[in-house]
């Protein structure tokens, strides 16, 4: 059976410690406020792992588990549940660099899509959403978080 895998990366400069911006983009109470795609989102444990459970647009709910959460370098996740109609699969990492005085923020995600002829069709468009949805609200973190 063929994979209708989907993978974006997006980089935005902001000009913050990144200390500041991890720990604005990495609190999920803050989320909501600045990924339109997230319907809620709450941590349902710290430790060893992190793991959070997300409501996201289109009926969506997965539950991520933090592979890596090193603050404030570098996260990595995957989904370890997940109920949606499209999606099979989701992971990905960020990454928070230190440049120019403040951090270069990069998003890396993927999605692993539920394979079907409709899939195929639509996955050039299903790709597009991926990145205009995490370049719109990436955007919208920088703007709160160089206001703040």
């Amino acid at each position: 059976m063929k994979k209708y895998n989907i993978s974006i990366q997006h980089s935005i400069f902001i000009n913050k410690p990144r200390e500041l911006v991890w720990d604005y983009t990495q609190n999920y109470t803050n989320r909501k406020f600045w990924d339109s795609s997230v319907k809620d989102a709450f941590v349902i444990q710290d430790y060893p792992n992190r793991i959070v459970r997300v409501k996201a647009q289109g009926n969506i709910t997965m539950t991520f588990e933090y592979k890596q959460d090193e603050r404030p370098y570098k996260t990595s996740l995957a989904t370890t549940e997940i109920q949606s109609q499209f999606i099979a699969l989701a992971g990905g990492s960020w990454i928070y660099d230190v440049k120019e005085g403040g951090t270069l923020w990069t998003q890396k995600n993927t999605l692993q899509l539920k394979p079907s002829k409709l899939t195929f069709m639509l996955l050039p468009i299903y790709k597009w959403m991926l990145n205009w949805q995490t370049s719109k609200s990436m955007e919208k973190a920088k703007q709160i978080i160089e206001n703040s």
